[in-house]
């Protein structure tokens, strides 16, 4: 018994230095990128349901593309990852090409969304299949923008209004 306690310490200590890693490289990335992520717009040029999301960043600098990838929520009864959770490139989530462009498959589900949101994060950022909040609540706990470097918003289904 005492050792099946030692061992869950252990692992729990394990788990709780591998969180830590990945927030400490996500705000190194967002510190060393932090004026440019003031003016860095994230773009969606086009929305192709059933098929695919496509658009483009600008104002990050070049040499950053290789450190920040996008990240797509849709908003139902919450934020779930868009469209899928199996955290490949082109399917969880886009790296960023030579010119700043980005695109990820996209499926159409039965409950339509809200909103989608498509977030540029440090590649160190751990993925969450889920949020229940956009925005950090109290500016630190949850929310899908608390490593965000820039983000854009647009409405539900493929009317991509932006906000």
């Amino acid at each position: 018994m005492k050792k099946s306690l030692i061992l869950m310490g252990v692992i729990a200590v394990f788990t709780m230095s591998a969180h830590a890693s990945w927030r400490k490289d996500t705000r190194k990335t967002l510190k060393e990128n932090k004026y440019a992520c003031k003016s860095t717009q994230v773009v969606i040029d086009s929305i192709v349901k059933n098929d695919k999301i496509q658009g483009h960043i600008s104002g990050l600098p070049v040499n950053a593309y290789q450190d920040f990838k996008v990240v797509f929520y849709v908003k139902t009864n919450r934020w779930y990852l868009h469209p899928y959770t199996d955290a490949d490139a082109g399917y969880s989530f886009s790296n960023l090409t030579d010119n700043g462009s980005f695109e990820v498959k996209t499926v159409r589900r039965e409950v339509a969304s809200k909103q989608l949101v498509a977030v540029l994060l440090p590649k160190t950022t751990k993925i969450s299949n889920q949020k229940i909040f956009l925005k950090p609540f109290l500016g630190f706990i949850g929310g899908v923008l608390k490593y965000e470097c820039a983000h854009t918003i647009v409405q539900g289904n493929g009317d991509f209004k932006t906000l």
